[in-house]
């Protein structure tokens, strides 16, 4: 009988050491999300690659573990960039602030202009900043997407 007992025990505490120990190495695998992200994208007359860039964007966002917030940001677009953007709106989750084209194109405030709007629209406090004005408007999207969006966050 006590040999019974002392087995059932040893079963018992094997068992529950099993059970933490399985608990342990989930932890270790399970990828806890990391802490909000807003990404604040600045872009002008980048009509041609705005609709790949925005879509192939939502479907990198699906696959991530970070809580990612995404702000863009039309600096006075004399294209459909706004437009284009108005029309994804309906279909992708992305907060769109458009600014009107200065008076003055050269004004020297005209950069921080578009991204102080764009940090109030920004709701968490680590921000990620893609510039999207300075890249050459041949460019090809395909590019565009690898550099910032694939090889910026890992």
């Amino acid at each position: 009988m006590w040999e019974t007992i002392g087995y059932l025990t040893i079963l018992i505490l094997a068992c529950y050491g099993v059970y933490y120990l399985v608990q342990d190495l989930f932890r270790l695998v399970r990828h806890l999300p990391g802490p909000p992200v807003s990404m604040l994208m600045v872009l002008r007359n980048r009509a041609a690659d705005v609709e790949y860039l925005m879509r192939r964007l939502e479907s990198w966002r699906r696959y991530q573990w970070v809580n990612l917030e995404v702000v863009v940001v039309d600096d006075g677009s004399e294209d459909d960039t706004a437009d284009i953007l108005k029309g994804l709106q309906q279909n992708l989750s992305f907060r769109f602030v458009s600014l009107e084209p200065e008076s003055l194109p050269e004004h020297p405030f005209r950069k921080d202009r578009a991204f102080m709007t764009g940090l109030l629209h920004c709701q968490n406090a680590l921000v990620w900043v893609v510039d999207l004005r300075k890249l050459p408007q041949g460019l090809l999207a395909e590019k565009v997407f690898r550099v910032f969006f694939c090889q910026g966050w890992r």
